[in-house]
């Protein structure tokens, strides 16, 4: 039933998605706003609605502060290095952080709906100016169809600007070239001995078979590459784990640590939902 839904869902057009999910979860938006009188906060910053998130599922603030904790456990991210959030939607990693960084400390953030940078600019970055964040128009057909190729964007930062930067749910929705070409670009613009954390479906053997016939099997095989939608290509992308570690290497970075997650309902000990992966 998920994957019906799911399908019939990915059939709208970006823009159109975002109306969907804004009537859909309407009445779980006037729940919330009755039942914390008003909008819920952290650290004094109204956070959105169910239904005005469009990127991620489960709960909002739990998430976030999940990867602050794994920010630092997995990536030993500190509150005063200078990070990235590449993917920055609408503040999902940035809030939990606003009490973690500390001068001179500065965060920097990017994406590809206009809307989503303009609302976390009046949401976060009024409240804490050292929180900045800068819309990119690129092309991607789960959220936008509009703009440049991802396969040659270049990051609009210097060269070893940052201490840590992270890609979560980025990369499952882009395409090989793009994400070679992200690994590229994180690697220029992070210091030497930086660190870069970034979440993907990882489609080894046995996560393809542990999948199938579940809400997240990859039915669609393009090259060595595997989709779950014929129609929608960033509707979820999985790479093999030897293509992605032979990419890192390409791309200049030294080592890759792969933490597994249970999205495939694989056997053994699992991280997160998605597969985390850590270059250095």
């Amino acid at each position: 039933m998920k994957r019906i839904l799911r399908g019939i869902f990915y059939a709208f057009g970006p823009r159109a998605r975002r109306v969907v999910r804004r009537i859909t979860f309407a009445p779980m938006d006037l729940l919330s706003l009755l039942r914390h009188g008003g909008r819920p906060r952290y650290n004094g910053i109204p956070l959105p609605l169910p239904g005005e998130i469009f990127t991620g599922g489960g709960d909002f603030l739990e998430n976030g502060l999940i990867f602050k904790a794994y920010f630092q456990t997995l990536g030993g991210l500190q509150p005063q290095e200078t990070v990235l959030d590449i993917g920055s939607g609408l503040g999902r990693m940035a809030i939990p952080l606003t009490d973690f960084l500390t001068a001179p400390a500065e965060y920097h953030g990017f994406d590809v709906v206009a809307s989503a940078v303009d609302d976390c600019r009046q949401r976060i970055s009024m409240r804490f100016p050292q929180f900045h964040f800068q819309h990119v128009s690129l092309v991607n057909d789960l959220y936008t169809l509009e703009g440049a190729s991802a396969d040659r964007f270049s990051f609009p930062y210097s060269e070893n600007q940052f201490d840590f930067a992270w890609a979560t749910s980025v990369f499952t929705h882009m395409e090989r070239a793009e994400v070679q070409n992200y690994l590229r670009e994180a690697r220029r613009v992070l210091k030497p001995g930086g660190r870069f954390l970034a979440t993907f479906f990882l489609t080894d053997e046995e996560a393809l078979s542990c999948a199938k016939g579940s809400a997240y099997e990859f039915n669609v095989q393009r090259g060595e590459d595997w989709y779950m939608d014929a129609e929608v290509k960033g509707a979820n992308v999985g790479f093999t784990p030897e293509n992605l570690k032979r990419w890192a290497e390409e791309a200049g970075w030294t080592e890759t640590r792969i933490h597994l997650g249970r999205w495939s309902g694989r056997s053994g000990q699992t991280t997160d939902f998605q597969d985390i992966v850590v270059f250095s």
